[in-house]
């Protein structure tokens, strides 16, 4: 039924309604009839005929007010209507015109003028809803596309009113699609004179080249973000060398250029971090080079010691540098093998005794002895020597250090575990490093894993910002999880999960 036209045939005359169905049926066309204005409205919302044709004279509702209902239908208000009159009633075509209607046909019915004017506007009429469908369908491509970008969109008349805008434009901006609707696109970004300069050349028809650059685009919470904005006219179909508006396609770089803050700052780090010790390195080696024949055996010894120290800080930076990059690549070295927890907790700190010594710490051991998991012992090793290391360096003298581990679950110790209530079932190994020095701010806590962040202290504690970034990252490796909590100036505690052996308690 869809390729054939539908007629609604509306009058009150059983005999008109016949004729016009016994002249119509035979060419092809399906016919509906209506006795009364009432029903032919209902019968047109049901069916959207192709043509109505519309007599005049109706017992409840004339013609002229079906055809008034019609056009105020949206939905039928493009259905074409013919009006069936006498063939002098002149009053009667000029009262049609006014209430819309497209065509008459005079009583008695002319044959092949019927047909004529029948077969002419259904054509049409299929025709437009063709067309009207297919550009609903590209209309409806079109926004399914917007809706799924993740760029922001907006459309704006040419006064920069805003009109459209997709999931994406709300998400960045925070405010709802009825709170935009409307918006002035030019007075959100009412500082920027660049969009108005653009804004006022579409206006003006001085241009209609886009433009495209970084802005600063505000939230609805007073907030701002990064943003790479283009903005475009809708060129006027009627028109072309005007605008009936224009659309911008933005996208959030807030995270592109917090990278490069983070780069360049992560550069200035380690050229200052390897600066020192080269400095140091260079100092010593001449002076040593030089004064060679002046200096007694222990002199030299000390300088020599000296060298290697700030030699070793040189490797641990470059090491830094390097396992980030391995971690990056993907091509991270592991070996998985069967280890004892507290075996390399005991190594690592014996380690780092004479920093723990020169920091006049106090030293608490506490946990099994034996709790395994299987995992690559350098990496492994590294997390703990990276967070002992935070622990002791941020510390203050004559504090106290702290290490417990158990497995999750079974008498773990006082004090809090930061992570371990969000951790989903199995066995776990459990680590816990408590320190009592400076702590962090809550602002520093969300952050605190982040690459090359650094917190700011005091005593200016050297480093790269990379230390804890790598210890999350290798226990991520290791399907293990770490967490943190703190008070600022009492002291942090960090803690990491690792899956133990199935079937291994601790000893």
């Amino acid at each position: 039924m869809d390729d054939v036209s539908t007629i609604l045939v509306v009058d009150d005359d059983r005999v008109g309604r016949h004729l016009l169905t016994a002249l119509l049926t035979p060419e092809g066309y399906h016919l509906i009839t209506a006795s009364s204005g009432v029903d032919a409205l209902a019968m047109a919302s049901d069916h959207l005929p192709d043509v109505v044709l519309l007599d005049v004279m109706m017992p409840d509702i004339d013609g002229f007010e079906v055809c008034r209902r019609i056009r105020a239908d949206d939905r039928l208000s493009e259905t074409p209507v013919i009006m069936i009159t006498a063939l002098n009633d002149r009053a009667s075509r000029l009262q049609g015109i006014e209430v819309g209607a497209d065509d008459f046909l005079s009583k008695p019915f002319d044959r092949v003028e019927l047909l004529t004017r029948v077969r002419v506007i259904t054509r049409l009429t299929r025709n437009r809803r063709q067309l009207l469908a297919r550009l609903k369908a590209e209309r409806d491509r079109t926004r399914a596309i917007l809706e799924a970008l993740g760029e922001a969109v907006v459309v704006t008349d040419v006064d920069g009113n805003i009109q459209y805008v997709n999931p994406s434009a709300i998400e960045q901006t925070g405010y709802t699609r009825d709170e935009m609707i409307g918006m002035s696109f030019r007075a959100l970004h009412g500082d920027d004179r660049r969009l108005q300069a653009f804004f006022d050349q579409v206006d003006g028809h001085r241009s209609l080249a886009p433009w495209h650059g970084e802005i600063i685009s505000p939230r609805r919470d007073g907030t701002c973000f990064n943003a790479v904005l283009t903005l475009a006219p809708l060129l006027d179909v009627d028109a072309p060398d005007g605008a009936v508006g224009i659309v911008g396609v933005q996208r959030d770089i807030t995270p592109i250029k917090q990278a490069e803050w983070m780069k360049e700052r992560f550069i200035s780090n380690i050229s200052h971090e390897l600066r020192t010790p080269l400095s140091i390195i260079t100092l010593l080696s001449g002076n040593l080079d030089t004064l060679y024949d002046r200096l007694d055996d222990s002199k030299r010894r000390h300088m020599i010691r000296d060298i290697r120290k700030h030699a070793q800080v040189l490797d641990e930076l470059i090491g830094d540098v390097l396992e980030i990059a391995r971690i990056d690549s993907g091509h991270i070295f592991s070996e998985p093998v069967r280890l004892n927890m507290a075996d390399l907790i005991r190594e690592e700190v014996d380690r780092q005794r004479a920093l723990v010594d020169r920091m006049r710490l106090d030293v608490t051991l506490h946990g099994p002895e034996r709790l395994e998991i299987e995992g690559d012992e350098d990496q492994v090793r590294r997390v703990l020597r990276n967070l002992i290391n935070n622990a002791i360096k941020y510390n203050r003298q004559g504090g106290a250090l702290r290490l417990d581990w158990c497995v999750h679950g079974t008498a773990m110790g006082a004090g809090p575990w930061p992570g371990a209530a969000e951790l989903p079932g199995g066995a776990w190994a459990a680590v816990r490093i408590s320190d009592t020095g400076v702590g962090l701010a809550d602002k520093d806590l969300p952050r605190i894993f982040d690459r090359f962040y650094r917190v700011k202290t005091k005593g200016n504690v050297s480093g790269t910002g990379l230390g804890l970034a790598i210890a999350r990252e290798l226990i991520t490796w290791h399907a293990g999880h770490i967490a943190v909590a703190s008070e600022l100036g009492r002291g942090t505690t960090i803690a990491f999960y690792l899956p133990m052996i199935s079937g291994d308690p601790a000893a």
